[in-house]
Protein backbone atom coordinates (compact mmCIF):
# COMPACT_ATOMS: atom_id res chain seq x y z
CA UNK A 1 0.00 0.00 0.00
CA UNK A 2 2.82 2.42 0.89
CA UNK A 3 4.70 1.76 -2.35
CA UNK A 4 1.52 2.24 -4.36
CA UNK A 5 0.76 5.50 -2.57
CA UNK A 6 4.26 6.85 -3.14
CA UNK A 7 4.17 5.78 -6.77
CA UNK A 8 0.89 7.62 -7.33
CA UNK A 9 2.17 10.65 -5.42
CA UNK A 10 5.14 10.88 -7.79
CA UNK A 11 2.89 10.69 -10.85
CA UNK A 12 0.43 13.12 -9.29
CA UNK A 13 3.10 15.69 -8.44
CA UNK A 14 4.48 15.55 -11.99
CA UNK A 15 1.00 15.99 -13.46
CA UNK A 16 0.41 18.84 -11.01
CA UNK A 17 3.11 20.85 -12.79
CA UNK A 18 0.91 20.80 -15.91
CA UNK A 19 -2.07 21.90 -13.80
CA UNK A 20 0.03 24.83 -12.57
CA UNK A 21 0.81 25.82 -16.17
CA UNK A 22 -2.90 25.78 -17.04
CA UNK A 23 -3.72 27.81 -13.93
CA UNK A 24 -1.02 30.35 -14.82
CA UNK A 25 -2.92 31.21 -17.99
CA UNK A 26 -6.11 31.60 -15.99
CA UNK A 27 -4.27 33.76 -13.43
CA UNK A 28 -3.12 36.13 -16.16
CA UNK A 29 -6.68 36.61 -17.40
CA UNK A 30 -8.43 36.87 -14.05
CA UNK A 31 -5.67 38.73 -12.26
CA UNK A 32 -5.31 41.41 -14.94
CA UNK A 33 -8.89 41.89 -16.17
CA UNK A 34 -10.89 40.46 -13.27
CA UNK A 35 -12.80 38.36 -15.81
CA UNK A 36 -14.02 34.92 -14.74
CA UNK A 37 -13.18 32.89 -17.84
CA UNK A 38 -15.29 29.74 -17.70
CA UNK A 39 -13.99 28.78 -21.14
CA UNK A 40 -10.37 28.38 -20.02
CA UNK A 41 -10.62 24.60 -19.57
CA UNK A 42 -12.14 24.32 -23.04
CA UNK A 43 -9.15 26.13 -24.51
CA UNK A 44 -7.09 23.27 -23.05
CA UNK A 45 -9.46 20.79 -24.66
CA UNK A 46 -9.27 22.64 -27.99
CA UNK A 47 -5.46 22.64 -27.89
CA UNK A 48 -5.48 18.89 -27.24
CA UNK A 49 -7.70 18.34 -30.27
CA UNK A 50 -5.45 20.54 -32.40
CA UNK A 51 -2.48 18.51 -31.15
CA UNK A 52 -4.30 15.33 -32.18
CA UNK A 53 -5.10 16.74 -35.62
CA UNK A 54 -1.54 17.94 -36.27
CA UNK A 55 -0.10 14.68 -35.00
CA UNK A 56 -2.47 12.63 -37.17
CA UNK A 57 -2.22 14.52 -40.44
CA UNK A 58 1.27 16.01 -40.27
CA UNK A 59 2.95 13.18 -38.38
CA UNK A 60 4.32 15.57 -35.75
CA UNK A 61 5.01 14.35 -32.24
CA UNK A 62 2.69 15.80 -29.61
CA UNK A 63 5.57 17.29 -27.64
CA UNK A 64 6.51 19.49 -30.64
CA UNK A 65 3.01 20.60 -31.66
CA UNK A 66 3.03 23.71 -29.38
CA UNK A 67 5.34 25.25 -31.98
CA UNK A 68 2.18 25.49 -34.11
CA UNK A 69 -0.62 25.49 -31.57
CA UNK A 70 0.89 28.20 -29.34
CA UNK A 71 0.61 30.98 -31.96
CA UNK A 72 -2.77 29.57 -33.06
CA UNK A 73 -4.20 29.70 -29.52
CA UNK A 74 -2.67 33.13 -28.99
CA UNK A 75 -4.45 34.41 -32.08
CA UNK A 76 -7.72 32.76 -31.03
CA UNK A 77 -7.39 34.33 -27.59
CA UNK A 78 -6.76 37.82 -28.99
CA UNK A 79 -9.71 37.50 -31.37
CA UNK A 80 -11.94 36.27 -28.53
CA UNK A 81 -10.89 39.24 -26.43
CA UNK A 82 -11.67 41.86 -29.07
CA UNK A 83 -14.85 40.15 -30.26
CA UNK A 84 -16.35 39.26 -26.87
CA UNK A 85 -14.47 40.23 -23.73
CA UNK A 86 -13.62 43.84 -24.57
CA UNK A 87 -17.30 44.59 -25.13
CA UNK A 88 -18.27 43.34 -21.67
CA UNK A 89 -15.56 44.85 -19.43
CA UNK A 90 -17.79 47.76 -18.46
CA UNK A 91 -20.95 45.67 -18.31
CA UNK A 92 -22.46 43.96 -15.30
CA UNK A 93 -20.52 41.03 -13.89
CA UNK A 94 -23.26 38.58 -14.89
CA UNK A 95 -22.80 39.65 -18.52
CA UNK A 96 -19.13 38.69 -18.43
CA UNK A 97 -20.03 35.31 -16.95
CA UNK A 98 -22.68 34.72 -19.63
CA UNK A 99 -20.22 35.57 -22.41
CA UNK A 100 -17.50 33.20 -21.19
CA UNK A 101 -20.06 30.44 -20.59
CA UNK A 102 -21.28 30.99 -24.14
CA UNK A 103 -17.71 30.77 -25.41
CA UNK A 104 -17.26 27.54 -23.45
CA UNK A 105 -20.41 26.05 -25.00
CA UNK A 106 -19.35 27.16 -28.48
CA UNK A 107 -15.90 25.58 -28.22
CA UNK A 108 -17.41 22.34 -26.94
CA UNK A 109 -19.96 22.22 -29.75
CA UNK A 110 -17.28 23.06 -32.32
CA UNK A 111 -15.02 20.19 -31.26
CA UNK A 112 -17.96 17.77 -31.28
CA UNK A 113 -18.86 18.89 -34.78
CA UNK A 114 -15.32 18.56 -36.14
CA UNK A 115 -13.96 15.55 -34.21
CA UNK A 116 -17.18 13.84 -33.00
CA UNK A 117 -17.74 12.76 -29.41
CA UNK A 118 -15.52 9.68 -29.17
CA UNK A 119 -12.20 10.00 -27.31
CA UNK A 120 -9.12 10.68 -29.41
CA UNK A 121 -5.50 9.81 -28.68
CA UNK A 122 -2.17 9.73 -30.45
CA UNK A 123 -0.61 6.28 -30.73
CA UNK A 124 3.00 7.20 -30.01
CA UNK A 125 5.28 9.86 -28.55
CA UNK A 126 9.07 9.99 -28.49
CA UNK A 127 8.99 10.62 -24.74
CA UNK A 128 7.17 7.40 -23.94
CA UNK A 129 8.99 4.93 -21.72
CA UNK A 130 9.84 4.33 -18.07
CA UNK A 131 12.63 5.34 -15.73
CA UNK A 132 13.20 2.97 -12.84
CA UNK A 133 14.29 4.55 -9.56
CA UNK A 134 14.51 1.83 -6.95
CA UNK A 135 11.04 0.29 -6.53
CA UNK A 136 9.35 3.22 -8.25
CA UNK A 137 8.64 3.73 -11.95
CA UNK A 138 8.66 7.25 -13.34
CA UNK A 139 6.89 7.66 -16.66
CA UNK A 140 9.16 9.55 -19.04
CA UNK A 141 6.17 11.39 -20.52
CA UNK A 142 5.14 12.71 -17.09
CA UNK A 143 8.70 13.68 -16.18
CA UNK A 144 9.38 15.53 -19.44
CA UNK A 145 5.97 17.20 -19.26
CA UNK A 146 6.70 18.41 -15.72
CA UNK A 147 10.11 19.78 -16.73
CA UNK A 148 8.70 21.58 -19.78
CA UNK A 149 5.85 23.00 -17.67
CA UNK A 150 8.27 24.36 -15.06
CA UNK A 151 10.44 25.90 -17.80
CA UNK A 152 7.37 27.49 -19.41
CA UNK A 153 6.27 28.91 -16.04
CA UNK A 154 9.78 30.27 -15.49
CA UNK A 155 9.71 31.80 -18.98
CA UNK A 156 6.43 33.60 -18.23
CA UNK A 157 7.87 34.83 -14.92
CA UNK A 158 10.88 36.30 -16.74
CA UNK A 159 8.60 37.81 -19.39
CA UNK A 160 6.47 39.52 -16.74
CA UNK A 161 9.44 40.81 -14.76
CA UNK A 162 12.02 41.67 -17.45
CA UNK A 163 10.09 43.03 -20.47
CA UNK A 164 8.15 46.26 -20.96
CA UNK A 165 5.05 44.36 -22.08
CA UNK A 166 5.24 42.08 -19.05
CA UNK A 167 5.63 45.01 -16.67
CA UNK A 168 2.67 46.70 -18.40
CA UNK A 169 0.55 43.62 -17.66
CA UNK A 170 1.61 43.69 -14.00
CA UNK A 171 0.95 47.42 -13.77
CA UNK A 172 -2.52 47.05 -15.27
CA UNK A 173 -3.22 44.28 -12.78
CA UNK A 174 -2.17 46.40 -9.79
CA UNK A 175 -3.73 49.76 -10.75
CA UNK A 176 -5.20 50.28 -14.22
CA UNK A 177 -5.81 54.03 -13.76
CA UNK A 178 -2.22 54.71 -12.69
CA UNK A 179 -0.87 52.48 -15.48
CA UNK A 180 -2.97 54.36 -18.06
CA UNK A 181 -1.62 57.70 -16.84
CA UNK A 182 1.89 56.35 -17.40
CA UNK A 183 1.10 55.48 -21.02
CA UNK A 184 0.08 51.83 -20.79
CA UNK A 185 -2.52 51.11 -23.53
CA UNK A 186 -5.01 49.05 -21.57
CA UNK A 187 -6.86 47.45 -24.49
CA UNK A 188 -3.67 46.14 -26.12
CA UNK A 189 -2.37 45.05 -22.72
CA UNK A 190 -5.58 43.20 -21.95
CA UNK A 191 -5.52 41.56 -25.38
CA UNK A 192 -1.92 40.45 -24.79
CA UNK A 193 -2.81 39.02 -21.39
CA UNK A 194 -5.83 37.14 -22.72
CA UNK A 195 -3.89 35.87 -25.74
CA UNK A 196 -0.94 34.72 -23.65
CA UNK A 197 -3.21 33.08 -21.08
CA UNK A 198 -4.98 31.18 -23.86
CA UNK A 199 -1.72 30.29 -25.60
CA UNK A 200 -0.28 28.66 -22.49
CA UNK A 201 -3.01 26.03 -22.81
CA UNK A 202 -1.38 24.99 -26.09
CA UNK A 203 1.77 23.89 -24.25
CA UNK A 204 -0.29 22.07 -21.63
CA UNK A 205 -2.46 20.43 -24.29
CA UNK A 206 0.52 19.13 -26.24
CA UNK A 207 2.09 17.70 -23.09
CA UNK A 208 -1.15 16.07 -21.93
CA UNK A 209 -1.61 14.34 -25.28
CA UNK A 210 1.68 12.47 -24.79
CA UNK A 211 0.06 10.25 -22.15
CA UNK A 212 -3.73 10.58 -22.29
CA UNK A 213 -6.70 10.98 -24.59
CA UNK A 214 -9.12 13.84 -25.14
CA UNK A 215 -12.89 14.12 -25.46
CA UNK A 216 -15.24 17.16 -25.62
CA UNK A 217 -16.10 16.99 -21.90
CA UNK A 218 -12.52 17.38 -20.65
CA UNK A 219 -12.81 21.15 -20.61
CA UNK A 220 -14.97 20.96 -17.50
CA UNK A 221 -12.36 18.96 -15.59
CA UNK A 222 -9.41 21.16 -16.51
CA UNK A 223 -11.42 24.31 -15.95
CA UNK A 224 -12.39 23.31 -12.42
CA UNK A 225 -8.89 22.07 -11.60
CA UNK A 226 -7.31 25.31 -12.80
CA UNK A 227 -9.69 27.34 -10.63
CA UNK A 228 -8.83 25.12 -7.66
CA UNK A 229 -5.09 25.68 -8.20
CA UNK A 230 -5.57 29.43 -8.63
CA UNK A 231 -7.80 29.78 -5.57
CA UNK A 232 -5.46 27.72 -3.41
CA UNK A 233 -2.39 29.69 -4.52
CA UNK A 234 -3.99 33.14 -4.54
CA UNK A 235 -3.25 35.93 -6.99
CA UNK A 236 0.20 37.39 -7.49
CA UNK A 237 2.49 34.43 -6.81
CA UNK A 238 3.78 32.38 -9.74
CA UNK A 239 5.87 30.05 -7.51
CA UNK A 240 2.76 29.63 -5.38
CA UNK A 241 0.86 28.42 -8.45
CA UNK A 242 3.47 25.75 -9.04
CA UNK A 243 3.33 24.56 -5.43
CA UNK A 244 -0.48 24.56 -5.47
CA UNK A 245 -0.52 22.62 -8.74
CA UNK A 246 1.71 19.96 -7.21
CA UNK A 247 -0.56 19.84 -4.14
CA UNK A 248 -3.63 19.33 -6.35
CA UNK A 249 -1.91 16.60 -8.37
CA UNK A 250 -0.79 14.87 -5.18
CA UNK A 251 -4.31 15.16 -3.71
CA UNK A 252 -5.70 13.39 -6.76
CA UNK A 253 -3.12 10.64 -6.25
CA UNK A 254 -4.11 10.23 -2.60
CA UNK A 255 -7.76 9.86 -3.59
CA UNK A 256 -6.88 7.20 -6.15
CA UNK A 257 -4.67 5.25 -3.75
CA UNK A 258 -6.62 5.37 -0.51
CA UNK A 259 -10.17 5.46 -1.77
CA UNK A 260 -11.86 5.00 -5.13
CA UNK A 261 -10.20 6.19 -8.37
CA UNK A 262 -13.58 7.56 -9.45
CA UNK A 263 -13.56 9.88 -6.42
CA UNK A 264 -10.10 11.34 -6.99
CA UNK A 265 -11.50 14.84 -7.53
CA UNK A 266 -13.37 14.72 -4.21
CA UNK A 267 -10.12 15.04 -2.22
CA UNK A 268 -9.11 18.02 -4.36
CA UNK A 269 -12.35 19.90 -3.82
CA UNK A 270 -12.41 19.15 -0.09
CA UNK A 271 -8.88 20.54 0.17
CA UNK A 272 -9.96 23.52 -1.95
CA UNK A 273 -12.86 24.30 0.41
CA UNK A 274 -10.61 23.92 3.47
CA UNK A 275 -8.02 26.37 2.10
CA UNK A 276 -10.67 28.95 1.19
CA UNK A 277 -12.18 28.61 4.66
CA UNK A 278 -8.89 29.09 6.52
CA UNK A 279 -7.14 31.46 4.05
CA UNK A 280 -9.60 33.19 1.70
CA UNK A 281 -6.74 34.91 -0.16
CA UNK A 282 -5.04 31.60 -0.83
CA UNK A 283 -1.83 30.14 0.52
CA UNK A 284 0.48 32.57 -1.28
CA UNK A 285 -1.81 35.35 -2.52
CA UNK A 286 -0.87 38.98 -2.16
CA UNK A 287 -4.30 40.40 -3.01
Amino acid sequence: MTDTLLQNLINGALTGCIYALIALGLSLIFGVMNVVNFAHGDFVMLSMYLTFWIGLWAGADAVFTPLLTFPALFLIGVLAYYALIDRTLRQKYVTQIAVTVGLMTFLRALTQLVWKAQPRALPYSIIQGNIQVGPYTILASRLVSAVVSVLAIAGVYLFLSRTWAGRAIRAASDDLDAASLLGVPYRQTYALAFGLGSALTAIAGGLLMTFQQVDPTMGVRFGLLSWCVLAMAGLGSIPGLLISGIIVGAAEAVGMSLWDPRARSLIVYLLFILVLWLRPRGLFGRK
